[in-house]
């Protein structure tokens, strides 16, 4: 429960800590797609794993979306991300 409520709130002024990025849950189903609200951009490569895709909201909750499942959903959804967000080791 810590851990939602600091990840919740890990994105600030477009940056995001590496340790953040990898404890963001990744967001494959979804009710409606409608309710989720798109945070930002997120195109990271780490020593094990390649991050690209999208971080959005839903239910308060922070999520990773993987690039294919937004190309998967985009003739239904316009995804529009406001900004692209630098990940940074601390």
């Amino acid at each position: 429960m810590e851990w939602e409520k600091i990840l919740a709130d890990s994105v600030t002024d477009g940056k995001l800590k590496e340790l953040h990025l990898k404890k963001i849950p990744i967001l494959k189903t979804c009710n409606n797609w409608r309710e989720v609200e798109p945070v930002g951009w997120v195109d990271h490569q780490m020593k094990f794993s390649y991050y690209k895709g999208g971080l959005v909201k839903l239910k308060g909750n922070i999520y990773f979306v993987p690039e294919k499942t937004i190309n998967a959903l985009s003739e239904y959804i316009n995804w529009k991300f406001p900004l692209t967000i630098s990940v940074y080791r601390d």
